[in-house]
Formats: C-alpha cells, sequence, structure tokens
C-alpha cells in the first residue's frame, strides 16, 4: 500500500509539476509582452505626432520587462536605441499601423542573448519608422528553472515524507487486523469459545472483529448442536441395537433359536423402530444439507386430514372431534401426510382421552391452518419453542418403546419450512396443548 500510495503521489507531483512549470512559463511570456507591447504603443504614440524629437530620454530607459528599445527606419538602420551595443534591429522593418511579436529575437550581432520582441510601424514627420521593444527570455528561463530545481528537491521530500506517514498510519491501522489474524490461527477445533479482539476505534475493522466473534458464536453454537445431535442420535440408536444383539448373544450362547414370540414382540418392534429412526436422521441431513426434497402436486388437505383422524379412530380408544374445510395446495402430500402422522401421533400419546381436529382457510392472507388439540397436561411456556428441536422429550420419565424418538416435530417442522409454512405450539382450550401448522393457500 505505502509503495502503491507513493508511485501514485509521485505521478500526481510530477504532472502537477510540469503545469505549474508551463503555467508559469506562459505567464511570465505574457506579462514581458504585455510590457514590450504597452511601451512600444507609447514610445510610438509620441513618435508619430512628434518625430524622433518627441523621444524623452525617460521612455529608453530599461525596465523589469524591458531591456531592448529601437527605432528602426525602412531601410533597418537603427535611428534610436537605449543601449549603443544593440547594433541588431530586433524585427525587419514594418509598414504603418502593422504590428507584430517575436518570440525570440537577438539585438547584437553575435550574441546568445535571445529577446521577446513586439514591434509596430508609424508614419512619423520623421518618415515611416517601426518602433522596437524587447524583453530578456533569459530572466524568465531563469524563474523558471529555478522554480523547477525547487519541485524537484520538495516534492522528493513529500513523496519521502508521505510513504513514512503512508506506512505509519496505514500499519497502526492493520494492527488491529494481524491481532484478528493471530487469534483466529489459534482457535483450533477443539476451542471455539475463543474470540478475535474488537478494537475500540469504530471503524470497518471493528465491525469486521464484531462480525467474525458473530460467526464464531455461530460455528460454536452450530458445532455444539452437532455433537448433541451425534450423542443423541447414539444413545437412540444404542438402545434397540442392545436388545437386538442381547437376543442374538443369548440364542448364540445357548445353541438355541429365537422362538417367534420374541421376533414378534420384542426383536421385530425394535428393528422397525432402528428402521425408522434411521430413515429420520438420513432425512433430517438431507434438509441440513439441501432442505427436504419435494414432489409439487396439487394436494387436497381436507382428504390428508380425513385419512389421519380415520386411522386415529381405527387404532386408539380416544374421542375425536373434527372440523374439515376443502382446502387444494401445491405440495407433497406424503410429505405433508408424514408431518400430520407426526403430530397427531404425539397428541395421541399425551393426550387423556379427546383429540380435536381444526381445519381453516383464509381467503385474506390465502393460508390454510391444520391443528391438532389433546387435553392432557399441555406444553410449559419455556419449552414451546424447543420443542421443535431434535431428540427432545418433555417428559423425559416416559420409557422410550412408550414414547417418540424425539425426530417427529423435527422432522415436521422441517417439512412446513419446505413448504413456506409456519409451525403453531399454543395451549388448547381442554387444558392441553394445540399444535399444527399454517400453509399457503391460494384461491
Amino acid at each position: 500500500m505505502t509503495v502503491t500510495a507513493s508511485v501514485l503521489v509521485i505521478l500526481a507531483l510530477t504532472l502537477a509539476a510540469l503545469i505549474m512549470i508551463v503555467a508559469l512559463h506562459h505567464v511570465l511570456a505574457r506579462s514581458a509582452e504585455s510590457a514590450t507591447s504597452a511601451r512600444a504603443h507609447q514610445i510610438a504614440g509620441i513618435v508619430a505626432s512628434e518625430g524622433l524629437a518627441g523621444v524623452e530620454p525617460s521612455l529608453l530607459n530599461a525596465a523589469q520587462n524591458v531591456a531592448v528599445i529601437q527605432i528602426v527606419d525602412p531601410t533597418g538602420t537603427i535611428r534610436l536605441s537605449n543601449n549603443a551595443n544593440y547594433n541588431r534591429p530586433l524585427a525587419p522593418p514594418l509598414p504603418p499601423g502593422q504590428q507584430t511579436t517575436l518570440p525570440s529575437t537577438y539585438a547584437k550581432d553575435d550574441s546568445g542573448e535571445a529577446y521577446q520582441a513586439s514591434a509596430i510601424g508609424v508614419k512619423t514627420p520623421d518618415g515611416v519608422l517601426t518602433v522596437m521593444v524587447g524583453a530578456a527570455i533569459t530572466p524568465i528561463n531563469a524563474t523558471v528553472l529555478i522554480v523547477a530545481i525547487l519541485c524537484s528537491i520538495v516534492f522528493p521530500l513529500i513523496v519521502a515524507g508521505m510513504a513514512l506517514l503512508t506506512y505509519y498510519f496505514v500499519g497502526r491501522a492493520l494492527r488491529p487486523v494481524e491481532a484478528i489474524r493471530r487469534r483466529v490461527a489459534d482457535i483450533t477445533g477443539g476451542d471455539l469459545t475463543q474470540r478475535v479482539p474488537v478494537p475500540a476505534t469504530g471503524d470497518e475493522i471493528a465491525t469486521l472483529a464484531t462480525t467474525m466473534n458473530e460467526m464464531l458464536g455461530r460455528i460454536e453454537e452450530a458445532r455444539g448442536q452437532q455433537l448433541r445431535f451425534v450423542n443423541d442420535a447414539s444413545h437412540e440408536l444404542n438402545s434397540p441395537l442392545t436388545t437386538l444383539v442381547g437376543l442374538l448373544d443369548l440364542a448364540r450362547v445357548k445353541g438355541q433359536p429365537i422362538d417367534p414370540d420374541t421376533v414378534d414382540v420384542v426383536m421385530m418392534p425394535e428393528a422397525m423402530r432402528l428402521q425408522n429412526m434411521v430413515a429420520d436422521l438420513l432425512l433430517l441431513a438431507r434438509a441440513d444439507e439441501s432442505g427436504v426434497p419435494l414432489r409439487w402436486t396439487d394436494v387436497n388437505l381436507d382428504e390428508i386430514v380425513s385419512s389421519e383422524v380415520a386411522r386415529l379412530e381405527a387404532t386408539t380408544d380416544h374421542t375425536i372431534t373434527v372440523s374439515i374445510v376443502p382446502v387444494r395446495i401445491r405440495g407433497d402430500a406424503e410429505k405433508l401426510t408424514r408431518a400430520l402422522r407426526n403430530i397427531a401421533d404425539n397428541a395421541a400419546r399425551h393426550t387423556d382421552d379427546t383429540l380435536a381436529f381444526a381445519m381453516t382457510h383464509d381467503s385474506t392472507t390465502r393460508s390454510a391452518t391444520i391443528t391438532v388439540s389433546d387435553n392432557g397436561r399441555g406444553i410449559p411456556d419455556v419449552d414451546k419453542g424447543r420443542i421443535t428441536q431434535r431428540f427432545v422429550r418433555l417428559d423425559t420419565s416416559r420409557e422410550r418403546t412408550s414414547g417418540g424418538s424425539g425426530l417427529g416435530l423435527s422432522i415436521t417442522n422441517e417439512i412446513i419450512r419446505a413448504h413456506h409454512g409456519s409451525m403453531i405450539i399454543t395451549d388448547s382450550d381442554h387444558a392441553g396443548a394445540t399444535i399444527g401448522f399454517t400453509l399457503p393457500a391460494d384461491e
């Protein structure tokens, strides 16, 4: 950054110096031209009315931008001059009324001194004469040269000072970045509790450090969730596997086959539980990676609710009330059926004796709502926000064989989110819980 800034400043100062020198030379040349033209007009006015005799000696005095004054006749003979050494006309004779400017000419033979001259032709009592006034170019060039030398001395000092200041301030500004880099390098996968230092500068680097700390917080939380998920999954899978391995090991030790009753009552339910749990874990893994895969078709939600009510009526002794309205949406019928079944099974496990299915359709918000209410013990307010988390059981005293795996509502939540809907978790009118979901439903 220092080198880049130095190069840019060098280019800028070089361009500025060139512009300044050219402009200075132009200003000095125009100033000399104005002075010589003014003196030439002044003398021409007097000569035109009074002739050479009317030219006073003071008009021939040299000044800052006036070095040579000559009056020349049409033959090129110098009739009057402020210095006898100026033996060469600055310009050729001009007819009356004509005026010219010469950027560089000479007033002496064999002389390297150049002059910038203004010449005016004028008709006088002494005949046609040409008044010539010249300004020395050497002082102009000397002034420009001095400025150029000063620029070549001062500008490198400016560049050096700017480079040092840039190096210092940029290094000072980036020092927090280096501290952040070192801290990030120290943070390993085993210790995500560390945070990068946030400088008290209130600038973009402080914002970067704050953002990185927030990112580290999210990574730490995600890693914690991952570890909890792995631990919970291992624990859940271990229970049916232990049962199956124990029975198989017992049969191997005794050298006897497993009887059909044990297969039907113990082994088959545990194997099915294990299979369903693995399928649920695979579904959640796919949801984490790329979302729940859906097959979009026209779905009649009322038919899904009716089928679920019929299933519970056939498999439970609960009293079930139903309120259904016809609603058709775009979605995945199989996934929506699974989502509602998870909610219904959860309600059936926790209710005392009553379940209530309710459907509504809101044409204003273009949404459809399905809820399942029970009259069980309900869900405490502090737990309503976490029941859709994975492997969460609010009643830890329940046997794992009689309860779910703690994945059902998590899967339901993923399915509803994939359909651009939202979960509903609230208290029911019968002191129990109401769980459901809302889905987009156009007319």
